[in-house]
């Protein structure tokens, strides 16, 4: 087994090794060519070429260009971003707990282009940092209802501030783009799907913006890797493979007994169409991790003399998954103004895995009302099965499990470009038998400085 991880360990460094050499090898000494400029990498910042002029009223950031400082430090490639993001949510009835909580997170993003700083071109850095603050209702809604996704940041119920994401990108060229550091796996999904809004614009429970549970023993909140991504012309993510490792590191620096305990490899791809002239695609995402886990079979415990309950380990976690994602209907005069359809489905082993296998289903729609061209707002409902090994070793403990299934409603009203509201209710059957559905009403006040 020591064997096993040693060589994984040794596999996944050399490849985060190579990855950051070709991407700094690439532009090293190369000469400016025709189109080099057209080689950027995708950013996770959700903050796309913000108005920072105007009054409070029009412009995209509350606290404006700062003089002229955010202006002039975005033509040296250097952009800076601040985001509030506070939540109050209360469990009217059902769940593991009746209560409410009132707390929030601040994110810090910062995005800076090589080739506008001098560097080189093609080269990118982002980072995300989070600081959170007050309580949340994780705990009381149920251990797999998951009711804020950014809540789960950088730790539940974390007090402090810690570095979540931190990116290094090369683009060889607009297709192709090497990176590597510690990745937030919500910020990569949302750089997939941007769509989804991670939790702050969206839908606010994790099991509605991905069909999570299945993958849930062996991807982490942010994990240490390396992945090359295809793009396509329009600069979305179209593929990629991901070597990981296996450890959550949103809290810590993520060099410390890296890949120590086994190697994850994650790759996906994504076919793009037109359906009636409307953007859709098809993601297929599948993945396995090298890493020992305990196992979930009832015939891997054992009773051992002086040592009590002891459980055999299982390794190849693995999962796989399929997204569809269609815009149904769009505005004649604007594409802003759409329905989206969202889809997708995971299933895993089973075993170490909790979950066996879950999928959700949504329609989103943008601009809607008449004078309310920036509200969004969502209706959808997921279902996940829990494992029939994890079932079966709960139970015999007294505790009895069942499939978890849920839906979510929300809207997202526009106060000011820098300002929106949240309306959201939620209703969660979590896993334990023993809870009665919950019902969770969510209040979600976003602002952009």
């Amino acid at each position: 087994m020591a064997a096993k991880w040693e060589f994984s360990k040794t596999v996944a460094t050399l490849f985060l090794v190579c990855i950051c050499s070709i991407a700094v090898w690439a532009d090293e000494g190369r000469e400016s060519e025709k189109g080099a400029g057209e080689a950027t990498a995708p950013q996770n910042s959700p903050f796309p070429a913000p108005n920072y002029n105007g009054d409070i009223w029009t412009r995209d950031k509350l606290s404006g260009d700062w003089y002229g400082l955010r202006s002039d430090l975005a033509k040296l490639g250097i952009n800076l971003d601040v985001r509030l993001s506070q939540y109050y949510q209360g469990l009217t009835s059902g769940g593991v707990n009746t209560n409410d909580a009132y707390g929030g997170k601040f994110d810090y993003y910062l995005n800076v282009d090589g080739g506008k700083l001098g560097l080189w071109e093609g080269f990118s850095m982002s980072m995300h940092a989070e600081s959170q603050f007050g309580n949340s209702i994780l705990g009381d809604a149920g251990a797999f209802a998951f009711p804020n996704t950014a809540m789960l940041y950088p730790l539940p119920n974390y007090r402090g501030t810690a570095i979540t994401g931190l990116l290094l990108q090369q683009a060889l060229n607009k297709n192709l783009v090497l990176a590597g550091g510690k990745i937030n796996v919500v910020d990569f999904w949302t750089m997939v799907y941007p769509h989804t809004g991670g939790g702050v614009d969206g839908f606010m429970n994790t099991n509605m913006i991905a069909s999570a549970l299945p993958w849930l023993r062996w991807v982490n909140l942010s994990v240490m890797g390396a992945v090359p991504l295809v793009l396509a012309d329009d600069g979305q993510i179209q593929g990629g493979l991901l070597v990981f490792d296996t450890q959550n590191s949103t809290t810590t620096s993520g060099f410390n007994d890296l890949f120590d305990k086994g190697t994850a490899i994650l790759g996906l791809w994504r076919f793009f169409f037109d359906v009636d002239d409307k953007p859709g695609s098809l993601l297929f995402a599948g993945g396995t991790s090298s890493r020992d886990y305990t196992s979930l079979e009832k015939t891997d415990w054992t009773i051992i003399p002086g040592e009590g309950l002891v459980a055999e380990e299982k390794d190849d976690a693995w999962s796989a998954a399929v997204y569809y994602d269609q815009v149904f209907w769009q505005a004649p005069d604007n594409d802003k103004k759409n329905l989206r359809l969202f889809t997708g489905w995971s299933v895993s082993d089973g075993n170490p895995s909790f979950g066996k296998w879950g999928g959700f289903a949504s329609v989103e729609g943008c601009g809607l009302l008449p004078n309310r061209a920036n509200d969004r707002m969502g209706a959808g409902g997921f279902y996940n099965q829990l494992s029939s090994d994890f079932k079966d070793i709960t139970s015999t403990a007294g505790i009895d499990l069942e499939n978890l299934w849920g839906v979510e409603l929300y809207y997202n009203a526009e106060i000011t470009p820098s300002m929106h509201i949240t309306g959201d209710i939620q209703f969660v059957n979590n896993q334990n038998q023993s809870d009665s559905t919950a019902v969770i009403l969510g209040l979600r006040a976003v602002i952009d400085f």
